[in-house]
């Protein structure tokens, strides 16, 4: 008997060790991409002076779950290059204005700062690319849960001037079947 709730206790641990079946998408996020479209957000999210390109937008169909995002490499930005995913760590933006422009991280969750200049930023959208929720810094890496009623994953940068932003990170974003 105690050989057998052994054995289903071991099953149970593997079973529950197992990764949920999943997809990885690659993408590559320009430098001068913002994390959503400001034109379809507008309202409620504006940011920067107008010159982002548009957010690289990773689709999907699911409602729930948890989503993975792993960046890697660098770009660089006016005057500094090697730009990791996190921005300078020096120049913290958090919910900083200029000149009446604000970065991204204005509508970021406060319990997640620091969020410095040029980090890679994320943000669920629906099917018309509308902000699901409030975005986030990715930083090094992070899982977050998905929101009902999403339909993609919007990547970009936290910066008011995207202008003179070169290169790309490479990101990874695990989608749950």
């Amino acid at each position: 008997m105690r050989k057998n709730n052994y054995v289903l206790m071991l099953a149970a641990a593997l079973i529950a060790a197992t990764p949920a079946a999943a997809r990885d998408v690659t993408v590559q996020v320009d430098a001068a991409s913002g994390p959503w479209r400001v034109d379809l957000n507008s309202d409620l999210m504006p940011y920067g002076i107008g010159d982002a390109k548009p957010p690289v937008v990773v689709p999907f169909d699911i409602g729930g779950g948890v989503i993975a995002i792993i960046p890697s490499g660098t770009t660089a930005i006016p005057g500094r290059a090697d730009v990791p995913p996190i921005g300078l760590e020096n120049d913290a933006v958090d919910d900083k204005e200029v000149k009446k422009k604000r970065y991204p991280s204005f509508y970021a969750p406060k319990l997640l700062y620091p969020s410095y200049r040029h980090a890679l930023v994320a943000a669920f959208v629906d099917d018309k690319g509308v902000v699901v929720g409030r975005p986030f810094i990715v930083g090094k890496g992070i899982r977050v849960p998905i929101p009902e009623n999403t339909a993609g994953l919007a990547l970009g940068f936290n910066d008011i001037s995207f202008k003179g932003n070169t290169g790309a990170l490479s990101v990874i974003v695990v989608i749950p079947d």
